[in-house]
């Protein structure tokens, strides 16, 4: 059984400005829509992360955000009782045919 729980996006995020002060605002506005940080370069003002793939545009819109590139897009499944689960548990074993 093919499962499908979210389409997940790695992402870099160019901010129109650095420093401390601009990044740490900006991240507060990102992680409302769900960004899972994955790296943050405070002198180029720069941010690597994760996020649903459905959110890349709202992102792109964010006040202090000057470019978002989608580098990588995959579906994820996350397992039975994981609060991300859509799908739940696999009822029938997968059959290879």
């Amino acid at each position: 059984m093919n499962h499908h729980d979210a389409d997940i996006a790695d992402v870099i995020i160019v901010l129109a400005d650095q420093g401390q002060q601009a990044v740490d605002g900006a991240l507060d506005k990102l992680k409302e829509f769900g960004l899972e940080v994955v790296d943050v370069n405070v002198d180029e003002g720069v941010v690597e992360g994760s996020c649903d793939a459905n959110k890349v545009g709202e992102i792109k819109k964010v006040a202090g955000v000057s470019y978002v590139r989608s580098v990588f897009t995959y579906t994820a499944d996350y397992p039975a009782g994981d609060p991300r689960d859509q799908d739940g548990p696999d009822t029938q074993p997968e059959r290879e045919d």
